[in-house]
C-alpha cells in the first residue's frame, strides 16, 4: 500500500537493517527504494536488493561526494547502472548551497549521470540544492525528463517548475517538521496526486538522530500528505505507490 520512494540502507548493521525493513512491511510499505550516493554504497544497495525482496536498488553518485566520473569510475557506474533489477540512476544532481567549491566538478559528474540516464532508459533521482534556474535549463535542453525531484521544501512556483519538466516530486517529513510553513502546505496541496511519491529520505545517521527515520515512517508522510489533500492516508499511499511504479517501469 505505500512505498518508501528514498532511503539510504547502506551502513546499518545487518540485524538492524533486517528489522527496519521487517517494520516497514508490518505498516504496509510494500516497496522501498535503496539510493546510492557513491559507488561503494550504490554496489552495497544492488547486494541489499538481491537480499531483500521489498528493496529496489538506485546507483549514482550525490553531488556531497561528487569525483570525476571518468575512466574506471564512469565504467564502474555503468556496469552498476546494468545491472538487474536497478530501476533509477540517484542520487544525482547539484549543491551549490552546501559544496559551493565543488560545483564545477559537481556539473561535471552531474552531466555524465544524465547522459547515462538516457542511455540506460532509467529515471533520475534529483538532488538540486541552489543552481535551480541552471540546473531546470539544463534539463530541459536534454528534452524529456523522467524522474523525481527528491526532497521538495519550496513554495509553488518551484513545484510547478518541477511539474513542467515531467518530474514527480518526492515528499518526506522534512517537509513539514523543518521549517514548517503555511506556504510550503500550500505546495504540497497543489501538486496533484498523480505526480506525488512519498519519502524518509532516512539512513543510519537519520535513523540515530531525533528525527529516528526509517522506512516505516513514510506512513506518517502519508498521514500528512492526505490531510493537505482531503484524502485518506491510504488513498495516498495507493495512488503514491502506484506512481513509483509508474516511473520505474515496474
Amino acid at each position: 500500500m505505500y512505498c518508501d520512494s528514498h532511503c539510504h540502507l547502506d551502513g546499518y548493521e545487518e540485524g538492524q537493517l533486517a528489522a527496519l525493513l521487517e517494520n516497514a512491511r508490518n505498516k504496509g510499505v510494500e516497496l522501498v527504494v535503496g539510493v546510492g550516493t557513491t559507488l561503494e554504497a550504490s554496489e552495497i544497495a544492488t547486494d541489499l536488493s538481491r537480499r531483500f525482496p521489498n528493496v529496489v536498488p538506485a546507483v549514482g553518485v550525490h553531488p556531497w561526494w561528487a569525483i570525476p566520473l571518468e575512466g574506471e569510475a564512469l565504467a564502474t557506474l555503468k556496469r552498476l547502472a546494468g545491472l538487474k533489477g536497478v530501476v533509477a540512476i540517484g542520487e544525482v544532481g547539484i549543491d551549490s548551497e552546501r559544496y559551493p567549491d565543488t560545483v564545477d566538478l559537481q556539473w561535471q559528474s552531474f552531466r555524465q549521470e544524465v547522459a547515462l540516464a538516457k542511455e540506460m532508459g532509467l529515471p533520475l533521482l534529483l538532488h538540486c540544492k541552489g543552481d535551480r534556474p541552471r540546473v531546470l535549463e539544463y534539463l530541459r535542453s536534454q528534452g524529456a525528463t523522467r524522474g523525481v525531484f527528491h526532497g521538495f521544501t519550496g513554495d509553488s512556483i518551484e513545484a510547478s517548475e518541477w511539474l513542467d519538466l515531467g518530474l514527480y516530486i518526492g515528499i518526506g517529513l522534512r517537509a513539514f517538521t523543518r521549517d514548517p510553513s503555511p506556504v510550503r502546505e500550500q505546495a504540497i496541496a497543489s501538486i496533484p496526486l498523480d505526480r506525488i511519491l512519498l519519502e524518509t529520505d532516512s539512513s543510519p545517521r537519520s535513523y540515530a538522530s531525533e528525527e529516528a527515520m526509517e522506512p516505516a515512517r513514510v506512513v506518517d508522510v502519508a498521514q500528512k500528505v492526505a490531510r493537505l489533500h482531503g484524502v485518506s492516508a491510504e488513498e495516498v499511499g495507493r495512488r503514491t505507490t502506484a506512481n513509483v511504479r509508474a516511473m520505474l517501469g515496474m
